[in-house]
């Protein structure tokens, strides 16, 4: 019987087309969501969306920062990778970083 395929072979095909689409269909919708900032600790908003001229300091107040006392230790990490460690007190002297799209801000009470 050439041509035949089996069950099995076929709920494969099947999976991994219906995976395709899921993809497809995540792939579109990130792209139309606008830009964030992901936010990790004590804050009140976990994502600040992202504008062209955000720092660390303004994602912080935008995040509505929780903590009773001044972060020890902020970090930004992008792409997997810390781009930057910043101490609470040295961003109160001005200590600033701008952000990009994408970015996750660990905020280390």
């Amino acid at each position: 019987m050439a041509g035949c395929v089996s069950k099995k072979t076929a709920d494969a095909r099947a999976r991994e087309a219906y995976r395709e689409g899921q993809d497809q269909a995540a792939k579109q919708w990130q792209e139309k969501r606008p830009p964030e900032v992901v936010m990790r600790g004590p804050v009140q908003h976990p994502t600040v969306a992202w504008t062209e001229n955000l720092t660390l300091a303004k994602a912080i107040v935008d995040a509505n920062y929780t903590g009773f006392m001044n972060p020890v230790l902020i970090r930004v990490i992008r792409n997997g990778q810390m781009v930057d460690e910043v101490k609470g007190i040295d961003l109160l002297h001005g200590q600033d970083f701008p952000l990009e799209a994408g970015d996750i801000v660990d905020i280390i009470p």
